[in-house]
């Protein structure tokens, strides 16, 4: 799942990702690649991919970018907290 907010290095990191997952044997076509608006939307559909049961790992790619207010910290505990959310629940 990436968070298409801070898309270039995102999709950077998606690439680095699916070559890494090559590299390793695993085949294209069992590769899906699920976007969504921002890092804080990455947990839910994380929780709707793993409750699929259709998927035998599922990786989050997300990047936020600090910046001169607190809404840095709100997205990165936010999303941080829901991702391992939905690793202690599925």
């Amino acid at each position: 799942v990436q968070a298409r907010c801070t898309n270039e290095i995102g999709s950077e990191m998606v690439k680095v990702c699916c070559r890494t997952l090559k590299e390793l044997g695993v085949s294209e076509d069992n590769i899906t690649l699920a976007t969504v608006p921002g890092a804080l939307e990455v947990p839910i559909a994380l929780m709707n991919l793993a409750s699929s049961e259709q998927f035998d790992a599922l990786i989050a790619i997300g990047v936020v970018i600090r910046g001169e207010t607190y809404h840095f910290e709100l997205v990165s505990n936010e999303s941080g907290a829901g991702v391992s959310r939905v690793a202690l629940d599925y």
